[in-house]
């Protein structure tokens, strides 16, 4: 029997937050491909166990948690059972996230700016907080935070959602100075849109389905929505050796929306 071609996370243990559909399922995914051990955390607890057997029939190893990543205590039991289950950490990716209806600024209520910026922002900053001691355990590693192109183009009617992804590129980069010489890498992916379902959800919410396609295809000069897994290699490449003198930026995968 021939032997399995090392991948790119070959040996190493990985967290992915927000894991049960979209990115943050198909990074799961794409890093077990690539020999890591991977922790799925969601709050879809059905989603998040469907997508641990994805892993393991394609002969993968993983775990689910559930949690909520805007309450440090799971995400603290998130973080851990990598090292209880898997003995240790080497990368994590900070995904779990939610947008806002798009609203006026003014009308926006402080109970949805709370949510909002509790599950965008505090929770990738939990995912942080926790994450690096168990990556200086290791000597080093990597955290790859979900920003959005938001963080660097107005796209109206999401304070909220924008403010979150801004300040998840200032953690970013705070961090990664921070924790450099500790051979702690720190960076952020900045999706444009991507064909998940929280987009196809907010396309069956809009009064005019079609044209919010239509908008989103114009503002995209690739004229395409794009993919999870487009997003997951772009994940991967950060969390990986490949990405080695790479720290502290936000890299766009955007169709060149930003470029406009």
């Amino acid at each position: 029997m021939s032997k399995r071609p090392e991948g790119w996370l070959e040996g190493k243990v990985a967290v992915v937050t927000g894991a049960a559909n979209g990115m943050g399922r198909a990074t799961a995914v794409l890093f077990a491909q690539e020999g890591a051990k991977v922790v799925l955390g969601d709050v879809d607890k059905k989603g998040g166990q469907n997508a641990v057997e994805e892993i393991k029939d394609r002969g993968g190893e993983a775990a689910f948690v559930a949690c909520d990543v805007s309450k440090e205590a799971e995400v603290i039991r998130l973080i851990g059972t990598a090292k209880r289950k898997y003995g240790g950490l080497n990368t994590i990716f900070n995904n779990a996230g939610i947008e806002q209806p798009v609203t006026p600024s003014h009308e926006v209520s402080e109970e949805l700016f709370d949510r909002v910026i509790a599950i965008n922002l505090k929770g990738t900053f939990f995912g942080c907080k926790h994450a690096i001691p168990l990556l200086r355990q290791a000597g080093g590693g990597t955290i790859v935070n979900n920003s959005s192109v938001s963080a660097f183009a107005n796209v109206g009617g999401n304070i909220s959602y924008g403010a979150s992804k801004g300040a998840i590129m200032s953690l970013t980069r705070i961090l990664a100075i921070e924790y450099a010489r500790e051979n702690i890498r720190v960076n952020a992916i900045c999706p444009g849109v991507i064909d998940t379902p929280m987009n196809q959800r907010n396309l069956e919410k809009a009064a005019d389905p079609d044209a919010v396609r239509e908008k989103w295809m114009a503002v995209t000069p690739l004229g395409r929505m794009g993919t999870p897994e487009e997003v997951a290699r772009t994940v991967l490449y950060l969390a990986s050796e490949m990405s080695s003198f790479t720290t502290g930026i936000g890299l766009l995968i955007d169709g060149g929306r930003v470029a406009t």
